[in-house]
């Protein structure tokens, strides 16, 4: 009879919320964990919030929701009343695992608690898993440069696992702090091979990936991560514009004018054309260009739907785009026909990566000419094929042209992209401004 009643002593296990204080992040909160306590041994299970100790009411083991005269020194934290819910959903949850156990084995463990409650919001909560997901439905959807930036993304952040699953729960602002650092300092390969630290930009698109993932599995119909927990509320990402590579008039007006030989040169005036027709239409990218048609040339118009943004533009062809056209239609041309001879005419591209990949193929040969065409017209700067939307949107912005307009013109989804695109022209337009307040 002894030995029963000290085995359900034994067998009964404690669940409890806790301000776990002996992990600090830098901002100078502790993570609020569920502590599972049976035969004097403890797991933590995280929560995924974290507070300051301001904000925690350690009498009840909630966050503080309201000011009180008793207690000045405890201060509400926003969203307090949410998260507490949330937090008791969690507690819940885990003790329904725990009376599980109870009933499957009849022995309780922090150990075998901690484990079942783990495996049962893994299913449902692993970032890794949903992203995979992600990446395939993009692809299915012949969104091939989505595809390929989540699955990079996705490279990079399991060699930083390493081999560790990585739950939604466990991407809080402790751990985007730490892996931005991971990012910033580089690492060592499996082969000893030291792997140098990214750029401040390459770190943001990073960062901006994991955010967009995350955005989409908080609008899940059952959300995998609640608003409220979202890191990014205050870890901001900070972009660095570049300074875009561009050709004012007149050196645009020099590589027009350079002489070329039919025979000899016959590439350098095809990449020429294509450059200069994509200046001349706001600056189509490449893979458009590629991809036009006969068919997108109707009434002197340029009709095609963005790739990248699927906006739908109509633009009205210069006399030097007709000019260019005229280089390659002709009467015998078939509406299906490439406008451009740099796809071939039999060439189908049912799958939609293969495609993708001949286009990063085509774009690759193309600079390569275009290098070489910046040296037969003399130019010191390096010529590539997005620097002809670059240029353009410089162009635009030297003759004044309002933001909205040259926000359409690129097919922006807002002003604010243009903004951030134009910013990389601010060291020139400052130059200006100088000139003309101060003169040379």
């Amino acid at each position: 009879m002894i030995s029963n009643l000290k085995l359900t002593a034994m067998s009964s296990a404690k669940v409890t919320l806790v301000h776990y204080k002996y992990k600090t992040y830098s901002n100078g909160k502790h993570p609020i964990m569920i502590r599972i306590t049976a035969n004097r041994k403890s797991r933590y299970m995280s929560t995924g919030y974290s507070a300051k100790p301001e904000n925690w009411d350690e009498d009840n083991n909630r966050l503080v929701e309201s000011r009180s005269k008793s207690r000045p020194d405890k201060i509400p934290m926003t969203n307090a009343k949410a998260i507490n819910t949330d937090l008791e959903l969690k507690y819940n949850e885990v003790l329904r695992v725990k009376q599980q156990v109870s009933l499957s084995d009849g022995v309780q463990s922090s150990d075998t608690i901690k484990s079942n409650a783990s495996l049962k919001y893994k299913k449902s909560a692993n970032f890794f898993d949903y992203s995979k997901t992600l990446a395939q439905t993009f692809l299915d959807r012949n969104k091939i440069c989505s595809y390929k930036n989540i699955t990079s993304v996705l490279k990079r952040l399991k060699e930083y696992m390493n081999g560790k699953e990585l739950l939604f729960s466990d991407i809080d602002e402790d751990f985007i702090e730490k892996y931005k650092t991971h990012l910033i300092k580089g690492s060592v390969s499996k082969e000893g091979k030291k792997i140098s630290g990214l750029g401040n930009n390459t770190i943001s698109y990073q960062l901006k990936s994991i955010r967009a993932i995350l955005y989409r599995a908080m609008n899940e119909k059952v959300p995998l991560i609640s608003r409220d927990k979202n890191p990014f509320n205050t870890v901001k990402i900070k972009y660095s514009p570049t300074r875009k590579e561009t050709l004012s008039l007149t050196e645009l007006d020099k590589l027009r004018k350079v002489q070329l030989d039919l025979k000899t040169q016959h590439r350098l005036i095809d990449v020429r054309n294509y450059y200069f027709f994509s200046f001349n239409n706001a600056g189509i990218r490449v893979s458009d260009l590629i991809q036009l048609k006969v068919k997108n040339i109707v009434d002197g118009r340029l009709h095609y739907e963005m790739g990248k943004t699927g906006h739908f533009k109509s633009i009205l062809l210069n006399t030097e785009s007709l000019s260019i056209i005229k280089q390659y239609v002709n009467p015998q041309s078939k509406p299906n026909d490439y406008l451009f001879p740099i796809l071939s005419k039999d060439e189908e591209f049912n799958d939609a990566q293969a495609l993708r990949n001949k286009i990063e193929s085509k774009n690759a040969m193309i600079n390569e000419n275009l290098k070489k065409l910046a040296v037969a017209a003399e130019l010191e700067k390096r010529l590539h094929f997005h620097s002809s939307r670059h240029s353009f949107s410089n162009v635009a912005r030297k003759k004044k042209a309002d933001l909205y307009s040259i926000s359409k013109a690129l097919g922006h989804k807002s002003i604010k992209v243009t903004e951030m695109y134009l910013a990389s022209f601010d060291e020139e337009a400052l130059d200006e401004t100088m000139e003309m307040v101060l003169g040379k």
